[in-house]
């Protein structure tokens, strides 16, 4: 039950807190927080902010209420140095975090010390969070240093789901988007994502040639 404290026009938002499965896996989006008054935004603010960098959730919210705001919290939080455990489900989850937050951030403030900031996720030990670090580069504005990281990551991640998302994201980048029925596509992305690496040198040759690269810090 909803404490007397907490505002009635935030119930949705608390209840979001209770529930489980596809709801929960959903995720906050703006319908929590439409149509409240700023004492409520206040009041939501302080329930996520405590211990926000273990919550994708929180972390989400924030940025819903206050992107400004959030973002500067977040900048605060990835300039930090993360937290060390030993435990690596705990690991894991606080690179996802960081790279949600990195993901807010380049998404409100492009800066190119903060779009390369995600590049550290391209060698982490968790082949998901190598996945996640691909789908987190923005498409623009980019910059050379992440550019290099998806293309090191196609000519070495060994895992079907990071090499993946890293030739679709460099493909997307390129002005190149999942077209299954595109002929040029399809080679393409085959080439770059072929065992022989003769193979995947003339895709990116290809690949490059689709489209000229502006870079945020040239």
């Amino acid at each position: 039950m909803i404490s007397s404290l907490k505002s009635s026009c935030l119930e949705k938002f608390y209840a979001f807190f209770d529930t489980t499965g596809k709801e929960r896996l959903g995720g906050l989006d703006r319908s929590y927080f439409d149509g409240i008054s700023e004492a409520d935004r206040q009041e939501a603010w302080h329930f996520l902010v405590d211990d926000f960098a273990r919550s994708p959730d929180a972390i989400t919210g924030l940025y819903l209420l206050d992107n400004a705001k959030s973002v500067a919290l977040f900048k605060a939080e990835i300039d930090a140095p993360m937290p060390t455990t030993p435990f690596s489900a705990l690991r894991s989850m606080l690179e996802s975090n960081r790279l949600l937050m990195l993901k807010y951030i380049n998404k409100h403030d492009p800066d190119p010390t903060y779009i390369n900031a995600v590049n550290v996720f391209a060698n982490s030990e968790f082949e998901e969070i190598r996945g996640e670090f691909a789908r987190a580069v923005p498409v623009a504005p980019v910059t050379r240093g992440v550019v290099d990281a998806l293309k090191r990551m196609i000519f070495t991640e060994t895992e079907c789901i990071p090499i993946t998302s890293a030739i679709t994201k460099l493909m997307v980048i390129h002005g190149m988007d999942f077209d299954r029925h595109d002929p040029v596509y399809k080679s393409i992305f085959n080439a770059l994502r072929s065992n022989d690496l003769n193979d995947k040198i003339a895709g990116m040759t290809r690949l490059q040639q689709q489209h000229t690269l502006d870079y945020l810090d040239e």
